[in-house]
């Protein structure tokens, strides 16, 4: 079947990826289950696969001026078969603050949790609206006994099982300026 992606030349940027994912979920593309095929280059980044190539164009545009990049382009392709899948992890975001660091789940991640997992009891957003925080002396006491604090973080903000995050496309937690602090995506992507 012939399809369509918005891509750049080359490999894209974290910003560049989140700044694209972003404005499928606004369109109302669902991240979690969606058509997908694998960004040239890479081995876990996924872009999405557009049915006609208007759609791809206004996309393309749309994604351009929001970045002031105008290197997207729609790269037509034939694509033997569908696949469907996540195309990217939910977002914690690590906020430091002067006593420690205050770590909230991102709101399209949230939205996009409670779409699939209705039930799902959102730490950051039910008990504590201000997400979960962990100060200087609690966090380096619980890395020296535990390891990083990352599982946790993730289990406490997120309300959901490891299975369920992996459908979803696994999670990243970033800073504020976008740095990757840890990233754990799911072992078989291509469910």
């Amino acid at each position: 079947m012939r399809v369509y992606t918005v891509r750049k030349p080359g490999p894209n940027t974290d910003r560049e990826i989140q700044a694209y994912t972003a404005l499928l979920e606004k369109i109302g593309i669902d991240l979690a289950h969606a058509p997908r095929t694998l960004e040239p280059g890479t081995t876990n980044r996924w872009l999405y696969v557009w049915k006609t190539k208007p759609q791809a164009e206004r996309f393309a545009r749309e994604l351009g001026a929001r970045l002031r990049d105008s290197s997207w382009f729609v790269h037509e392709f034939e694509l033997p078969h569908e696949e469907l899948g996540p195309l990217a992890p939910l977002t914690i975001l690590s906020i430091p603050v002067p006593d420690g660091t205050v770590f909230r789940l991102e709101a399209n991640s949230q939205a996009r949790i409670m779409q699939h997992y209705p039930n799902a009891r959102l730490l950051g957003e039910v008990v504590q609206p201000g997400g979960v925080s962990f100060s200087h002396d609690v966090r380096d006491d619980f890395e020296r006994k535990n390891g990083t604090v990352w599982n946790q973080v993730i289990v406490l903000l997120t309300g959901i099982p490891e299975e369920g995050i992996d459908r979803l496309g696994g999670v990243r937690i970033v800073t504020l300026n976008g740095d990757v602090l840890h990233e754990r995506l799911p072992v078989d992507i291509s469910q």
